[in-house]
């Protein structure tokens, strides 16, 4: 959406950042031009109106549900799903709307339009989408819960461009991204750059709609308000979770994802969440009716879990062998392009866009997976499991610490979570943030004002509740980080990835206590136990998930040479650390070639190279 005073959209402009995101809707594509004046204040600015959409038909295929979608004096431009539209439908015929279409954009018009902003409140769902209303002269642009779907936006004077991505708004305003010096320097030190719950990106000028919010526009005034529908603390905090309530909502929140008129697939990772998701689909007798995915990257065990499951049930799944440490710089570029952000050398960034690809081959534009099962369930024993032993000290509960701290003295994970650090480790000098196989040394290549970096992690040194940590970590933390690489890593092959673990409705349970989520060897222990309420599989017990893999000192190695002439060609990196002895020492060692510093440069020059970014002058 692009909104323009005292000048009109640029008739080319426009139109190209729109097939600028072509990749996210293949099945068609739309504009709609307008220009509204204020009759009753002649003397205002016009303003001119461009809404481009390109569209990735999963509900009604059919032209009639194609987008822009007008009725009337409203123009809905959407992407994302509401699960529940057929019940809404249902409800709002009940009471005078009319209906022309089988599609969710339709029900979500006329819900928004009928109930305002908080009708969304009674649609189970992810949204992102900005409204026109020209007889009231107002548009509003609003994002879903969690922020599952992005909606970025750009806003002067004269000016309001809204997109899915950056890149269109930045093409349309003929800028590029320049990056905020205190980010780059943040990502530098540790390796990740976490969204702002605010909007803030790392690009200056670029905002998001915030999760939950919604933005409303006067064309008249030019005035912007934001509005908060759903916040994720309160909600979660409002009401006390049932566990007897689980396995219900459970069920309830995968069936309905389910709904589509093309095919549906499930990303089998070998883990507790997806497999709990195969586990409820073969209780109802739907497993056959879902395309099943299983990827290979030879470096854990994922895969054979997966096979397990799948044998067990006796039912057919696609097997995906990734190599990924032979994709070449090329596409390693192209998800520095998509992503659009720094990121951590990880296979959720770097792995899972090939497997996407693969099942885009498959005409299976609908994939379920198991986002959100860590993050409302305690799975993480390194950001989680200190929470929880705090928690049972408060209580006094020193059998269950004792017990749980014996049961997981193997777990390193959980140890390294155990480890509370001293209120005087907190405000020492920083130091990278690295792995355990980075060479000594590499803080000496780093400027001071790398090193003294604002904290980027919500969790570290702070103190609270588990409750609130996961709270917390849900909103400003590690799930938001996890959406925006998976919208990137789906949306890069025209697919649409939906998590039911998502579902609103499961926030409560993030406060169900330590002893809920933590037994004995076990983390996610509540959701493990649903297994015997629908179907017992291998993966129950399992402790050990590693997730898909990516085998970044095989790429690094194989390709040393562009590499380096990557990274010495960044015009970036020369202002933040000394990249000619960084370089000179990873020529000649593959450890430095393979550390966390040297990823993380290589990373900033690919981002330069991909997408043309510069950065901004610190201080």
């Amino acid at each position: 959406m692009i909104l323009e005073r005292r000048r009109p959209v640029d008739a080319e402009r426009a139109p190209a950042a729109t097939e600028a995101l072509r990749h996210r809707g293949p099945d068609g594509i739309g504009a709609y031009q307008f220009v509204w004046q204020d009759r009753a204040q002649p003397h205002t600015p016009a303003v001119s109106g461009y809404a481009g959409h390109t569209r990735l038909s999963i509900q009604d295929p059919a032209r009639r549900s194609d987008q822009p979608f007008r009725r009337a004096d409203k123009t809905l431009i959407y992407n994302g799903e509401v699960y529940n539209f057929r019940a809404l439908r249902q409800e709002l015929s009940a009471t005078g709307s009319h209906f022309e279409t089988e599609s969710d954009t339709e029900v979500l018009l006329e819900l928004v339009v009928r109930r305002g902003i908080d009708g969304l409140n009674q649609a189970h769902g992810m949204w992102a989408f900005c409204l026109l209303d020209e007889a009231s002269g107002r548009m509003v642009a609003v994002r879903d819960r969690y922020g599952k779907k992005p909606l970025f936006f750009y806003q002067d004077a004269d000016s309001l461009c809204l997109a899915s991505e950056m890149a269109p708004i930045l093409a349309y305003r003929q800028q590029r991204p320049v990056m905020k010096a205190a980010q780059l320097d943040t990502f530098l030190l540790d390796g990740w750059l976490f969204p702002h719950a605010d909007g803030q990106t790392h690009i200056e000028g670029i905002r998001q709609v915030p999760a939950g919010c919604a933005l409303h526009v006067d064309l008249a005034s030019w005035e912007v308000r934001a509005e908060r529908y759903f916040d994720l603390a309160l909600y979660a905090g409002a009401t006390n979770p049932e566990p007897e309530q689980l396995a219900d909502l459970l069920q309830e929140a995968v069936l309905s994802r389910l709904v589509s008129d093309r095919k549906v697939g499930l990303l089998l990772s070998g883990g507790v969440d997806s497999s709990l998701i195969l586990s409820v689909l073969c209780a109802n007798g739907l497993a056959d009716q879902v395309h099943c995915f299983t990827g290979d990257a030879g470096k854990s065990d994922d895969a054979f879990y997966a096979r397990q499951c799948v044998k067990q049930l006796g039912i057919q799944a696609i097997n995906v062998p990734l190599d990924y440490g032979s994709g070449g710089m090329a596409g390693f570029l192209e998800v520095c392009r998509h992503q659009e952000k720094p990121f951590p050398f990880i296979g959720n960034v770097l792995a899972m866009p090939q497997l996407y690809a693969r099942i885009a081959e498959h005409d299976v534009p609908v994939v379920l997976d198991g986002t959100g099962g860590d993050e409302f369930f305690g799975g993480y024993w390194d950001r989680y499991y200190r929470f929880a032993l705090a928690e049972a000290r408060a209580r006094g509960d020193s059998d269950w610490i004792a017990e749980s701290l014996e049961a997981n003295a193997g777990n390193a994970k959980a140890m390294v979570g155990a480890r509370d650090e001293p209120d005087a480790a907190r405000h020492r000098g920083r130091h990278l943030i690295g792995s355990l196989d980075d060479p000594p040394g590499l803080d000496a290549y780093l400027d001071q004002s790398v090193l003294l970096a604002p904290v980027n992690d919500p969790l570290k040194h702070w103190d609270g509740t588990l409750g609130a940590a996961l709270v917390r970590d849900a909103a400003i933390g590690r799930l938001p980080e996890w959406l925006w690489q998976n919208d990137r890593n789906a949306m890069m092959s025209g697919i649409e990835n939906r998590s039911p673990l998502l579902d609103h409705r499961f926030a409560p349970f993030m406060h169900s206590g330590a002893q809920a989520k933590f037994s004995g060897p076990w983390n996610k222990f509540e959701l493990r136990n649903l297994f015997a309420r629908f179907e017992p599989l291998p993966t129950q017990w399992r402790r050990d998930k590693q997730g898909f893999r990516w085998v970044y000192n095989r790429f690094l190695r194989s390709n040393r040479d562009a590499v380096l002439e990557l990274v010495a060609g960044s015009r970036i990196l020369p202002d933040r650390l000394d990249v000619s002895r960084l370089l000179q020492r990873a020529r000649h060692d593959d450890a430095t070639l393979e550390s966390s510093l040297l990823q993380r440069c290589l990373c900033v020059a690919g981002l330069e190279q991909a997408t043309g970014l510069v950065a901004a002058a610190a201080g």
